[in-house]
């Protein structure tokens, strides 16, 4: 094996989101170190951010299991690229990219798992998480216990690799005036949260928290970063709370940690989650943290320590916890400083992209040695 190794890695997601970020961070990453990489995607939102990104990439339309020109073009692709590893991301790219793997000179195959999930017993899971693949990297350890509860699944195949962030600086200041030209009035207590727009984001529970801390506090607006298939859907929420006036649902930005880093207070709200990409990035910059107690929530913050963690759906925690913060500046300041110091401890970029680089060579290395061992008989027996 070269020292630089060459990887293709999947993002066909149809918008951006935590996934899509770590997709990208991993792919520049391992990029810095000297490796060859380079993404195939579907959709144009994610062109767009990997374009911004100077990421290398081109588009594979992998859109569905039958669908056999994207499946032919991942085939063309992988055999010019002839990569070492194929690193997949998306449900969607698992079943296609693992058989176009095996067609194209079966490079370490390694599927990204960023949410909890129980694995379904049929045939093309079995495969999927089988043959199919050699690594499944997950982002939590919660995760891979849930995994280790499938009868079927090798859960020796599971590495366990906690999210980076990014440890550039935020700017406030350029935070606000993001903030004012969003229509939030100088002097008004942010509240933030950021994510995708969908169910499991929990942005509904996080609009209906607001309305109460919105009751108690006339200068508290919340401001909900992302975009995504419920847009509408919480439009209506926010509507009917009667201060959807102090909501502010403003889309894809580029601009996250300078406005989590500009606002009172961050609230992650999700009901499902592996690693939180936004947890640690909020952490980063030191911010006032809310956060629910969903899969690895614990792995990166502490009850009263780096955040004031609160069950997941319930309304009532959430606003309390959000006005306690709100309420107490020397609770907010102590928790902001401590989540980054902890960020800064823990979750880096660099050794996120030195564990990743060691699955990959670990994998790559233990699937030659296994392919030697297994046509080592054959090999005996046409010398004797």
């Amino acid at each position: 094996m070269s020292d630089a190794l060459t990887v293709i890695v999947g993002i066909t997601s149809t918008s951006w989101g935590g996934n899509e970020k770590w997709a990208s961070e991993a792919a520049a990453g391992l990029a810095r170190r000297g490796h060859h990489v380079s993404v195939f995607y579907t959709h144009e939102p994610v062109r767009a951010e990997l374009e911004r990104r100077g990421i290398p990439h081109e588009r594979v339309r992998l859109w569905g299991d039958l669908n056999p020109f994207g499946f032919n073009a991942l085939i063309r692709l992988l055999r010019r690229k002839r990569p070492d590893a194929v690193i997949l991301t998306k449900q969607r790219e698992y079943w296609m990219g693992g058989i176009a793997a095996r067609r194209a000179g079966h490079p370490l195959v390694a599927l990204r798992l960023g949410l909890r999930r129980r694995l379904l017993d049929d045939n093309k899971r079995r495969k999927v998480f089988g043959p199919l693949s050699d690594v499944v990297i997950v982002n939590s350890g919660v995760i891979r216990d849930e995994l280790a509860l499938t009868p079927w699944f090798d859960v020796s195949k599971v590495r366990v690799l906690h999210n980076g962030v990014s440890s550039a600086p935020a700017d406030p200041e350029a935070g606000r005036r993001a903030l004012r030209e969003l229509g939030v009035p100088d002097g008004a207590r942010v509240i933030c949260g950021a994510g995708r727009l969908t169910n499991q984001k929990g942005f509904d529970h996080l609009i209906d928290a607001f309305a109460h801390v919105a009751a108690a506090h006339e200068d508290a607006h919340l401001v909900i970063l992302g975009e995504g298939g419920k847009r509408e859907e919480l439009e209506a929420r926010a509507a009917g709370t009667g201060v959807d006036g102090r909501i502010h649902l403003v889309g894809h930005r580029g601009d996250v940690r300078d406005i989590i880093a500009a606002a009172d207070v961050y609230a992650l709200s999700s009901v499902n989650e592996g690693m939180a990409n936004t947890l640690l990035e909020a952490m980063s910059v030191g911010a006032s943290i809310v956060a629910t107690e969903v899969s690895g929530t614990a792995e990166a913050v502490s009850d009263g320590v780096e955040a004031l963690v609160v069950p997941p759906a319930d309304v009532d925690a959430l606003a309390g916890a959000l006005m306690r913060l709100l309420e107490n500046p020397e609770l907010a300041l102590r928790v902001g400083a401590a989540a980054a110091a902890r960020a800064a401890a823990s979750f880096s970029m660099d050794r996120m992209i030195s564990e990743l680089e060691s699955i990959l060579r670990d994998g790559i290395r233990m699937k030659r040695e296994t392919g030697r061992e297994a046509t080592s008989p054959r090999a005996d027996r046409r010398r004797r």
